[in-house]
């Protein structure tokens, strides 16, 4: 099998002395500045998996911190997409890089065990597959498996129903877009249940997906988002995450 990280930043970029943990970077949020450590992941769906490894370096060193992935299931995601034997290869190649796969698969229990081995940081499950005692029961199964467990939001799914779970959970996921379909433009009006959820809890990870691009960073950070996933597929992807980054930087600094 291929053991986690649990690593999520990079020490060169974040005041850290080691690769940090998802809980050490919520810890290290600064509720009153709104400023801590934020991180940009890599859309693993949006690049030719065929050729990822040196994809994913470049966009690595260009700036991004994580990987990304959508897996479906063809059920209730409508694509069938990667697996965990892909998640396990880019673990082999990137072995301190945080992987957090967003599973948009009915049942998601049945695939807490085959992620986990093969180098799953992060587990997040859509809200919409299971119902309240459900969804508590899968956190506390995510967790014991020794993954950080997450929930995730579509457009449609109301926010209160995160009211009681959470403060379970170590990762909040809101798509601004739709995870299923890459060609759906960044929807700003999204980053209102971003506000909505980090008025819920100051310290939860929340991360958001769709789209977006080095003009969303500023007004997604301010909402209370700190993990930004980019698919972004212009002629020069390096170059995007680069602006990311140093706008990301700026923030941090105050700028």
């Amino acid at each position: 099998s291929t053991q986690s990280t649990g690593t999520l930043i990079n020490p060169s970029i974040f005041p850290c002395t080691s690769f940090c943990s998802l809980s050490q970077m919520a810890n290290w949020w600064d509720v009153k500045k709104r400023s801590g450590n934020y991180a940009v992941g890599m859309d693993i769906l949006n690049y030719d998996i065929g050729n990822l490894v040196t994809q994913g370096k470049t966009i690595m060193n260009a700036g991004a911190d994580y990987f990304h992935f959508d897996v479906q299931d063809g059920h209730y995601g409508p694509l069938i997409s990667v697996g965990s034997p892909v998640v396990e290869g880019v673990r082999r190649h990137f072995p301190d890089k945080t992987i957090i796969c967003h599973m948009l698969v009915k049942e998601p229990e049945r695939f807490i065990e085959q992620f986990k081995e093969a180098g799953c940081d992060c587990f997040l499950f859509q809200l919409e597959t299971v119902d309240d005692e459900q969804a508590k029961e899968l956190i506390t199964k995510i967790k014991e498996s020794g993954m950080k467990a997450g929930v995730a939001l579509t457009q449609d799914c109301d926010v209160s129903r995160l009211e009681e779970l959470v403060k379970l959970v170590d990762l909040v996921h809101i798509s601004c877009g739709d995870p299923c379909h890459d060609d759906v433009p960044f929807n700003p009006e999204m980053l209102e249940k971003v506000a909505a959820v980090r008025k819920m809890h100051k310290r939860v990870l929340i991360e958001i997906e769709g789209n977006i691009t080095a003009d969303d960073v500023q007004t997604s950070v301010k909402k209370g988002a700190n993990l930004l996933v980019s698919g972004y597929k212009g002629d020069k992807p390096d170059k995007e995450f680069l602006a990311m980054r140093q706008t990301i930087n700026k923030i941090r600094m105050g700028l």
